[in-house]
């Protein structure tokens, strides 16, 4: 990471603020996109995932690591226009391990968890 300071807040796609005040931004940030996307999750799991198809839960699984990653891009490029340049690959990284132990931690399905190949990271 760089030892240019952060912004104070960074914006996600939907408005919401993530405060980054405090030394560790860099977790806050992290944790404040996974926080999010669990929120958004939790208004699809109102439909109850257990009862969706297989089709159905493969797109619902899509679009959560979809919403996931652009979070992280758009929050990545917010910092970048300020002169604070992260390591995207190693953000994915500790992105997808914040996001895994929430699901473990809210019991949630094993099909939800994000997993990153090695060669996927690479191209980024």
């Amino acid at each position: 990471m760089a030892s240019i300071d952060p912004p104070k807040t960074v914006t996600l796609s939907r408005g919401r603020q993530i405060d980054l005040s405090a030394p560790n931004y860099y977790r806050d940030l992290l944790t404040g996109i996974a926080t999010e996307i669990l929120s958004e999750l939790s208004e699809i799991e109102k439909v109850n995932l257990e009862k969706l198809d297989d089709e159905d839960l493969q797109q619902v699984i899509g679009i959560t690591q979809i919403r996931l990653l652009n979070e992280l891009y758009f929050s990545l490029g917010q910092l970048k226009s300020r002169g604070l340049e992260l390591n995207v690959k190693q953000a994915i990284e500790d992105l997808r391990d914040i996001w895994n132990s929430y699901i473990d931690k809210t019991n949630r399905p094993e099909a939800l968890k994000f997993y990153v190949e090695p060669t996927d990271v690479t191209k980024q």
